[in-house]
């Protein structure tokens, strides 16, 4: 029973990760992430260069705690598409994007 309850907890914190994060992406406008996605344009790095410094530290705290739960950032991105429709084709449909996107990712996580 033990296993499922963490399994639960770990798909609930995913999902509840995703929306709020879908949130701040939704601020900057669909179209505008359509046009970076379809440029090739990272969100992700997008997205992290444009918050303050203490936000930064926010989301790299809170992107941890995520990872050491066992949350991968791919199913993050996962995910963050499948709440956000509009972008589901771009991220799903270029792997060479989305795997960009993951590193982006984890390359924030790991900053200091």
């Amino acid at each position: 029973m033990s296993d499922f309850m963490a399994r639960s907890a770990r798909h609930f914190i995913l999902i509840k990760a995703a929306r709020q994060i879908r949130q701040e992406l939704e601020k900057a406008g669909l179209d505008n992430l359509k046009v970076l996605a379809n440029a090739g344009i990272s969100i992700v790095g997008t997205f992290f260069n444009g918050c303050s410094p203490q936000e930064k530290a926010t989301y790299r705290r809170d992107l941890n705690a995520l990872l050491q739960m066992g949350v991968t950032a791919d199913m993050l991105l996962d995910e963050i598409a499948g709440q956000l429709p509009e972008l589901a084709p771009i991220i799903k449909s270029k792997q060479d994007y989305k795997k960009t996107e993951i590193e982006k990712l984890t390359s924030f996580v790991k900053e200091s």
